[in-house]
């Protein structure tokens, strides 16, 4: 990145519906999805950047090599996060407050380590790579940057992880059979909303910040992935099979009241909320081709 503060996420964008009805005529109005990309390559882990004039996303750029990229929304430019890069980026978090983000990072090899810097891409905090060929996934800040969520698989099953900024004081937030996968906060800090197959096949659960309570909140007869709270933290996005196809819904946040977002013959993934908490950027495939698109939420 050019620039060497905040701004540099949150420059050009202080107010995203604005820059949206100059560049995107009629995106408020409940319109069929907004495309923002056009390149068709693969795509996936989106994350709005600070209050939401930019956006981070893994792209396979390569024939062989997953870099993060930044779309800026006032001019749907697209360009490397961290330039030319050799190693692969396999996934992408941003705090809320857009002033750290973290990464996946694998030099060389099938090890990924977590790398957490601020917006000027100075180093804050790291994860040292695992033992084995397992990578860390699905990286999420709290809401006050104290602590940063990611999965690893610990003694066969994955588990959630919690560490601090500076990538110490490690904890383990499940012990259950399965994958337990995609962990996101509440705006609040007090739960985590996640994915779990320790009831056989993935599901929509949420617990409390220090792992307790569990709870199951939904219960389909396919597959319920990539849960995540609205701004607001009254209402979950996901993405689901449950149609026969992969596509976005939405419920409240005790798992009442769902609501099928898109439907579309290919895959739509990836979801993510607008800060705003009104629209939903999500990865779709259209003709065997993924870019990005820019979706109404349901109130």
């Amino acid at each position: 990145m050019s620039c060497s503060s905040q701004h540099c996420f949150r420059a050009l964008g202080r107010v995203l519906f604005t820059t949206l009805l100059a560049v995107v005529p009629g995106v408020l109005e409940a319109a069929p999805p907004v495309r923002l990309t056009d390149n068709g390559t693969m795509k996936f882990v989106t994350a709005f950047a600070g209050d939401g004039s930019d956006v981070l996303f893994v792209e396979l750029v390569k024939p062989t090599l997953f870099q993060i990229m930044r779309l800026k929304l006032d001019d749907r430019s697209v360009e490397p996060l961290h330039g030319n890069q050799t190693d692969h980026e396999l996934d992408i978090a941003v705090s809320p407050d857009g002033r750290y983000y973290a990464f996946v990072q694998c030099h060389g090899t099938l090890h990924g380590a977590i790398e957490i810097r601020d917006v000027s891409q100075k180093s804050v905090g790291h994860v040292p790579a695992g033992p084995g060929f397992s990578v860390y996934r699905s990286l999420a800040f709290a809401p006050d940057n104290s602590r940063l969520l990611f999965t690893f698989p610990e003694n066969v099953h994955r588990q959630i992880f919690s560490v601090s900024l500076k990538g110490d004081d490690r904890n383990q937030l499940t012990d259950t059979n399965g994958i337990n996968n995609w962990p996101c906060f509440s705006p609040d800090g007090k739960q985590i909303v996640f994915a779990s197959t320790r009831d056989g096949r993935y599901e929509i659960y949420k617990m409390q910040a220090d792992g307790t309570g569990a709870s199951r909140l939904t219960n389909s007869p396919t597959m319920d992935l990539r849960p995540q709270f609205s701004p607001s933290g009254l209402r979950i996005s996901f993405t689901s099979n449950r149609d026969g196809n992969y596509e976005i819904y939405v419920m409240d946040s005790d798992g009442s009241n769902v609501r099928q977002v898109t439907s579309h013959p290919e895959r739509d993934d990836y979801s993510v909320w607008h800060p705003g908490g009104k629209h939903l950027l999500m990865v779709s495939e259209r003709n065997g081709y993924h870019d990005l698109y820019l979706v109404d939420a349901p109130p």
